[in-house]
């Protein structure tokens, strides 16, 4: 596919993480709570199968991708957590924020369908 299909996926993923990183610091009692080692794996494995990057694992014991400021992966290359808002997990939704959810829906369709075209599935 076209670098633009890239780009545009790239551009994507990074106003999904500002969408939902918000979310995780304004709504959350206990904010970054649900990364786990094994999400950092995924990612691992996401950016050398999809974009042939090697992630380099940090200094933290629990957290091979985890910095001092959050998260050293991209947020292409960590589609799971990008897209991780604990409202969505347990609603589907953000409960009484239309606005918010049409817009995170809008977002994961759109990067569904790139992915779709690019590795021929869709991560979120």
């Amino acid at each position: 596919m076209k670098d633009t299909s890239r780009e545009r996926l790239v551009a994507l993923y990074v106003e999904l993480s500002l969408l939902t990183a918000r979310e995780c610091d304004a709504a959350c009692a206990r904010p970054r709570s649900c990364c786990e080692a094994r999400y950092c794996g995924l990612a691992i494995d996401h950016a050398r199968t999809h974009w042939q990057i090697e992630l380099t694992e940090t200094w933290h014991a629990a957290l091979p991708l985890m910095g001092d400021d959050g998260c050293t992966a991209a947020p292409h290359l960590r589609p799971i957590c990008t897209a991780h808002t604990c409202a969505v997990c347990a609603h589907g939704e953000k409960p009484g924020d239309e606005a918010w959810t049409a817009r995170y829906r809008a977002l994961t369709e759109e990067i569904g369908a790139i992915e779709a075209r690019l590795f021929g599935e869709a991560r979120l």
